[in-house]
Protein backbone atom coordinates (compact mmCIF):
# COMPACT_ATOMS: atom_id res chain seq x y z
CA UNK A 1 0.00 0.00 0.00
CA UNK A 2 1.23 3.37 -0.87
CA UNK A 3 0.92 7.01 0.85
CA UNK A 4 0.87 10.09 -1.42
CA UNK A 5 1.41 13.66 -0.11
CA UNK A 6 0.51 16.96 -1.57
CA UNK A 7 4.06 18.96 -2.38
CA UNK A 8 3.43 22.52 -1.31
CA UNK A 9 5.63 25.55 -1.87
CA UNK A 10 5.01 27.20 1.29
CA UNK A 11 7.14 25.27 3.51
CA UNK A 12 11.19 23.81 2.89
CA UNK A 13 9.99 20.39 3.05
CA UNK A 14 7.48 21.20 -0.10
CA UNK A 15 10.57 22.46 -1.66
CA UNK A 16 12.41 19.03 -1.73
CA UNK A 17 9.74 17.36 -2.46
CA UNK A 18 8.59 19.36 -5.39
CA UNK A 19 12.60 18.87 -6.29
CA UNK A 20 11.93 15.24 -5.85
CA UNK A 21 9.45 15.30 -8.27
CA UNK A 22 10.97 16.86 -10.84
CA UNK A 23 14.36 14.99 -10.48
CA UNK A 24 11.84 11.88 -11.27
CA UNK A 25 10.76 13.42 -14.43
CA UNK A 26 14.09 14.75 -15.12
CA UNK A 27 15.20 10.61 -14.72
CA UNK A 28 12.60 9.35 -17.34
CA UNK A 29 10.12 8.93 -15.00
CA UNK A 30 6.43 10.78 -15.36
CA UNK A 31 5.76 11.83 -11.15
CA UNK A 32 2.35 14.48 -11.15
CA UNK A 33 3.98 16.99 -9.50
CA UNK A 34 1.07 17.42 -6.63
CA UNK A 35 1.57 13.52 -5.92
CA UNK A 36 4.57 11.61 -5.07
CA UNK A 37 4.42 7.90 -4.12
CA UNK A 38 6.02 7.43 -0.70
CA UNK A 39 6.03 3.69 -0.13
CA UNK A 40 4.95 2.18 2.90
CA UNK A 41 6.80 2.62 6.56
CA UNK A 42 8.96 -1.11 5.97
CA UNK A 43 10.21 -0.05 2.76
CA UNK A 44 12.84 3.14 2.05
CA UNK A 45 12.14 5.34 -1.19
CA UNK A 46 14.67 3.43 -2.41
CA UNK A 47 13.32 0.09 -2.02
CA UNK A 48 15.31 -0.86 0.52
CA UNK A 49 14.04 -2.27 3.95
CA UNK A 50 13.78 0.63 6.36
CA UNK A 51 13.58 -1.62 9.24
CA UNK A 52 17.05 -2.44 8.81
CA UNK A 53 19.51 0.35 10.09
CA UNK A 54 21.20 2.32 7.70
CA UNK A 55 25.01 3.04 7.96
CA UNK A 56 26.64 6.59 6.88
CA UNK A 57 30.24 5.37 7.44
CA UNK A 58 32.92 4.54 4.46
CA UNK A 59 35.50 4.38 7.10
CA UNK A 60 38.63 6.10 4.81
CA UNK A 61 37.33 4.64 1.20
CA UNK A 62 35.07 6.31 -0.89
CA UNK A 63 30.98 5.90 -0.75
CA UNK A 64 30.43 3.23 -3.34
CA UNK A 65 26.58 3.32 -2.76
CA UNK A 66 25.53 5.69 -5.17
CA UNK A 67 21.55 3.89 -5.54
CA UNK A 68 19.21 5.50 -4.64
CA UNK A 69 20.49 9.40 -5.54
CA UNK A 70 18.18 11.79 -7.79
CA UNK A 71 19.20 14.87 -8.74
CA UNK A 72 17.74 17.99 -7.18
CA UNK A 73 17.39 20.12 -9.93
CA UNK A 74 19.74 23.36 -9.65
CA UNK A 75 20.55 24.95 -6.56
CA UNK A 76 18.29 27.56 -6.21
CA UNK A 77 15.77 24.57 -6.14
CA UNK A 78 16.64 24.58 -2.25
CA UNK A 79 17.31 27.94 -2.16
CA UNK A 80 20.72 28.34 -3.43
CA UNK A 81 22.49 31.14 -5.66
CA UNK A 82 25.45 29.83 -7.68
CA UNK A 83 28.04 32.37 -7.25
CA UNK A 84 31.05 30.38 -8.86
CA UNK A 85 31.10 27.06 -11.16
CA UNK A 86 28.14 24.66 -12.09
CA UNK A 87 27.48 22.69 -8.85
CA UNK A 88 24.80 20.03 -9.54
CA UNK A 89 23.06 18.64 -6.11
CA UNK A 90 21.91 15.41 -5.65
CA UNK A 91 20.14 13.63 -2.43
CA UNK A 92 18.96 10.15 -1.27
CA UNK A 93 15.90 10.08 0.74
CA UNK A 94 16.06 7.43 3.62
CA UNK A 95 12.95 8.81 6.04
CA UNK A 96 10.54 11.62 5.36
CA UNK A 97 8.26 11.86 7.74
CA UNK A 98 5.96 14.58 9.83
CA UNK A 99 8.83 17.79 7.96
CA UNK A 100 11.30 15.65 8.99
CA UNK A 101 14.27 14.44 6.08
CA UNK A 102 17.38 12.00 6.62
CA UNK A 103 19.99 10.61 4.04
CA UNK A 104 22.58 11.09 1.88
CA UNK A 105 23.33 14.71 -0.26
CA UNK A 106 26.17 14.81 -2.73
CA UNK A 107 26.89 18.33 -4.33
CA UNK A 108 29.87 18.62 -7.00
CA UNK A 109 32.30 21.54 -7.48
CA UNK A 110 30.86 24.78 -6.95
CA UNK A 111 30.43 27.78 -4.64
CA UNK A 112 26.34 28.56 -3.69
CA UNK A 113 24.92 30.64 -1.17
CA UNK A 114 22.17 28.88 0.51
CA UNK A 115 19.42 30.54 2.64
CA UNK A 116 18.46 26.87 4.26
CA UNK A 117 14.87 26.62 4.18
CA UNK A 118 14.76 24.04 7.34
CA UNK A 119 17.58 23.47 10.14
CA UNK A 120 19.99 20.53 9.28
CA UNK A 121 22.35 18.83 11.56
CA UNK A 122 25.13 16.78 8.91
CA UNK A 123 28.17 15.43 8.97
CA UNK A 124 30.56 15.25 6.04
CA UNK A 125 31.44 11.52 4.84
CA UNK A 126 33.38 11.96 1.36
CA UNK A 127 35.48 15.38 0.43
CA UNK A 128 34.98 18.56 1.64
CA UNK A 129 33.18 21.75 1.75
CA UNK A 130 33.95 25.23 3.19
CA UNK A 131 30.80 26.94 4.78
CA UNK A 132 31.17 30.66 5.63
CA UNK A 133 28.23 32.14 7.79
CA UNK A 134 26.80 35.43 8.49
CA UNK A 135 29.25 36.32 11.10
CA UNK A 136 31.96 36.02 8.70
CA UNK A 137 32.95 32.72 10.36
CA UNK A 138 34.43 29.81 7.88
CA UNK A 139 35.37 26.42 8.43
CA UNK A 140 36.35 23.67 6.03
CA UNK A 141 34.51 20.33 6.89
CA UNK A 142 36.08 16.85 6.38
CA UNK A 143 34.91 13.21 6.52
CA UNK A 144 33.64 12.98 10.08
CA UNK A 145 33.15 16.60 10.99
CA UNK A 146 29.36 17.68 11.60
CA UNK A 147 27.63 20.80 11.58
CA UNK A 148 24.32 22.58 12.75
CA UNK A 149 22.80 25.29 10.18
CA UNK A 150 19.20 26.99 11.66
CA UNK A 151 16.85 27.51 9.34
CA UNK A 152 16.90 30.83 7.52
CA UNK A 153 20.38 31.13 8.31
CA UNK A 154 22.29 32.39 5.45
CA UNK A 155 26.08 30.29 4.55
CA UNK A 156 28.56 30.25 1.33
CA UNK A 157 28.71 26.59 0.41
CA UNK A 158 32.14 25.86 -1.66
CA UNK A 159 33.09 22.69 -2.76
CA UNK A 160 36.58 22.88 -4.39
CA UNK A 161 37.33 19.25 -5.12
CA UNK A 162 35.20 16.71 -7.14
CA UNK A 163 32.25 16.17 -4.80
CA UNK A 164 31.31 16.44 -1.21
CA UNK A 165 29.12 14.02 -0.13
CA UNK A 166 27.09 14.48 3.80
CA UNK A 167 24.65 12.49 5.81
CA UNK A 168 21.77 14.93 6.90
CA UNK A 169 18.91 15.27 9.17
CA UNK A 170 16.33 17.68 8.17
CA UNK A 171 13.43 19.79 10.20
CA UNK A 172 11.29 22.37 8.68
CA UNK A 173 9.85 24.43 11.38
CA UNK A 174 6.67 26.71 11.08
CA UNK A 175 6.73 30.09 10.25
Amino acid sequence: MARHFRAHRSTGFGVVALALAGSLSACGGEQPLDSIEVKTPTTSLDGTDATAMRVYSPRGRPMDDEKGFVWLGPPETLGGKVLEGDPKIFARFDHMKGGMVAGLFKATTGKIEVTFPFTEHATILEGEVTITDGTGQTHTYKPGDSYLIRQGQVVLWEVKGKQVIKSFFNITEPQ
